[in-house]
């Protein structure tokens, strides 16, 4: 950590010349709760970048999860606050979730899906595609326009 002008930041080795070493790093700062560093790490692995050549299948919610919801409420009997009990939920998010205004949370959905006894997420296939090769030099916009010369 480098403090320039009053600004604590983290800097390559080549900046660190412009200002002065301060403190330890944040990870190894005694007095940091293990919840803390537990979170920025979840968070770390959530917002790192997927490769899209690797990743096989993933499940992603159906367009008519609000219909589904429904209609299966309606074919058990019972009413909104009746399913919002058996799934822990208050009747607004149930309403909400069958009008189509919220987006259920993964939890939700699979308390939703065993209850009813219904499908709300689906398996997307992701087409394998050919990765180019990059090794000899990095992509250019004259790679991707075909340059006409006059």
């Amino acid at each position: 950590m480098i403090t320039v002008e009053g600004t604590t930041l983290s800097v390559c080795m080549n900046c660190a010349k412009f200002g002065d070493q301060t403190g330890v790093p944040l990870k190894k700062r005694p007095g940091i709760s293990p919840n803390i560093l537990m979170r920025l790490e979840a968070r770390k692995r959530r917002m790192a970048v997927r490769d899209i050549y690797t990743t096989q299948g993933e499940e992603v919610l159906v367009d008519d999860f609000a219909d589904r919801i429904r209609k299966a409420r309606e074919k058990k009997g019972w009413k909104q606050a009746e399913l919002g009990a058996k799934v822990n939920e208050r009747v607004s998010i149930i309403a909400k979730l069958e009008s189509g205004e919220m987006i259920p949370p993964d939890l939700v959905v699979k308390k939703l899906e065993k209850t009813l006894d219904i499908k709300l997420k689906e398996k997307i296939e992701t087409q394998a595609a050919k990765k180019a090769s990059t090794a000899a030099r990095p992509l250019t916009l004259g790679d991707l326009f075909k340059v006409e010369k006059e």
